[in-house]
């Protein structure tokens, strides 16, 4: 047996985490072969497949991801680690010299984990999901302008007057997002709504979490002595999504020096 085989075995018999699934291959292997036709391997299957939700895989992606980080890896070193893994689990498999139909069985257990894998690595440093978005009526859904483009425009549901010299207005979207748990959205303004309209976003930045799920709106002061239209249809604003992290706040009696030290705005000169 290689090293790499003797680590996962190892990992296998010692880690409690790995107990259920060290159990889950005990049990594959110890099933009499004589009850092993294709229609009670397809039952098994699909309780194997079924056993890991949506939830339980995202929060296995994001805690590779967060891994990877830990680890410093780039993108190339990241893939790499989980063909290495993918190849130890192969091995390992060997190992047991399972009948064909055990060995079914086994892989479907395993393709779960190698989705898992080549989720995380797809996402790492170049993170996407696939974001469901419910519209309501009148609303577009976000477009990126170019293939390159950070951020997505979201779009006015109605023809709104904003009036002069007034804060705080709400521009309807009709959008409706379901981040997934790990992830945040930001709403940013336009840099042409900036540079050529009175308007302004009343909160700078907007920030939505991943629990929410009513309608994103936009809100706007109008800076200038006229009303301002916005037409049904135009871009108001910029949706980006990305992955987020919570710290664990540490209370401390001193922190560390550094060449910078306590100076702040305009620290660095005009």
């Amino acid at each position: 047996m290689s090293e790499t085989m003797m680590n996962f075995a190892d990992l296998l018999d010692n880690n409690e985490q790995m107990k259920p699934l060290n159990e889950l291959i005990e049990q594959i292997m110890s099933l009499p072969e004589e009850g092993l036709n294709e229609q009670t391997i397809e039952m098994l299957g699909g309780m194997i497949a079924g056993a890991i939700t949506p939830t339980v895989k995202e929060q296995s992606v994001i805690g590779m991801i967060n891994g990877f980080e830990e680890m410093g890896h780039t993108k190339a070193t990241a893939k790499a680690t989980v063909e290495d893994s993918k190849n130890e689990i192969k091995s390992f498999i060997e190992t047991l010299a399972p009948s064909a139909n055990k060995r079914v069985l086994l892989d479907k257990v395993f393709d779960i984990f190698f989705d898992i894998f080549d989720t995380a690595v797809a996402r790492y440093h170049s993170a996407s999901i696939t974001l469901p978005i419910l519209l309501e009526e009148g609303a577009q859904i976000p477009t990126y302008a170019h293939d390159t483009d950070a951020a997505a425009d979201l779009y006015a549901a109605d023809t709104v007057v904003v009036p002069a010299r007034s804060c705080g207005n709400m521009i309807r979207t009709g959008v409706h997002i379901a981040l997934p748990e790990g992830w945040v959205a930001f709403i940013l303004p336009r840099s042409s709504i900036g540079a050529k309209t009175p308007l302004r976003l009343s909160n700078s930045v907007g920030v939505i979490d991943a629990g929410y799920r009513g309608p994103l709106g936009v809100l706007y002061d109008n800076i200038s002595d006229s009303d301002y239209t916005i037409n049904k249809g135009d871009r108001i604003a910029q949706l980006l999504v990305r992955q987020s992290y919570q710290f664990k706040p540490v209370e401390v009696d001193k922190l560390d020096d550094t060449e910078r030290g306590e100076t702040g705005f305009g620290a660095s000169g005009k």
